[in-house]
């Protein structure tokens, strides 16, 4: 008995200690200014460079480049473009400034987005769901987030093991299932985001995905790749647009948040 309560007194604190460093982490990145500025950082740089790295790629490849042939990862490689290192730092730089956007998503499913109650077991069902559902979610979006950073890191010339692959497919897989359980948090209750927005999310990328994996002719699952980048792309935009437009009022922005 003496022995677990040492144990107790010795992991309490860490916990403790983790938890409050944890929630400091926190406060600190989903701060408006911060959120703000990470989305700005985050739309100079994933568009414009994939752009950007796709137009040196057709003009000044040594191999032509199409968007019906060739994988977005292609643009990572020297076979395709003199400057493969454009698409390394666009993932890895827009995976690290999307975390903020992320983390404050975490913040519409809080319990103190839930006023105006009424205690029904409906209302408790679609509360508790919703919180899953946005959990997910955003756990899922996380996944995304890493396999892109590490898209950059393990591009197709520098892949031991085939990580690119790995990555790739957790970069993608993650936030198309992000979208999708982020997408039914919005349409179970309706605050910032539109419905509309949640039904994009949840049949958008998903069917994209679907179409992705079965490649019907004559489209090839190259091409069906951009398709399922730009079906992300664009919920992404309007999370943004709403996002900065309401990024200072009470409902969005709690500083009272309990983890």
């Amino acid at each position: 008995m003496g022995q677990k309560s040492s144990y107790k007194e010795f992991i309490d604190p860490i916990i403790l200690k983790v938890r409050k460093n944890s929630k400091h982490i926190y406060d600190t990145l989903t701060k408006p200014k911060i959120v703000k500025i990470s989305i700005y950082v985050s739309l100079i740089t994933f568009l414009p460079g994939l752009i950007t790295g796709l137009i040196v790629a057709i003009n000044f490849g040594s191999l032509e480049y199409s968007l019906w042939y060739n994988w977005i990862s292609d643009l990572g490689s020297l076979i395709y473009t003199p400057a493969p290192f454009i698409l390394d730092l666009t993932c890895i730089l827009s995976a690290i400034f999307i975390v903020p956007l992320i983390l404050n998503l975490t913040r519409l499913y809080s319990a103190h987005q839930n006023y105006k109650l009424d205690n029904s077991k409906k209302e408790h069902y679609t509360i508790l769901f919703r919180r899953i559902f946005g959990y997910i979610g955003v756990s899922s979006l996380f996944v995304g987030v890493i396999g892109m950073f590490f898209v950059g890191v393990f591009s197709l010339d520098r892949s031991p093991f085939d990580l690119h692959f790995y990555f790739a497919s957790s970069a993608f897989g993650g936030f198309a299932i992000g979208a999708f359980f982020t997408g039914l948090a919005i349409i179970l209750r309706k605050r910032i985001f539109p419905k509309a927005v949640g039904y994009f999310m949840i049949f958008g990328p998903s069917t994209a995905a679907i179409l992705y994996l079965i490649a019907p002719a004559p489209l090839t699952r190259q091409l069906l790749e951009w398709v399922l980048m730009f079906s992300s792309l664009a919920w992404y935009y309007v999370i943004v647009f709403i996002t900065l437009q309401k990024l200072n009022s009470i409902l969005f922005f709690n500083p009272d948040f309990k983890w």
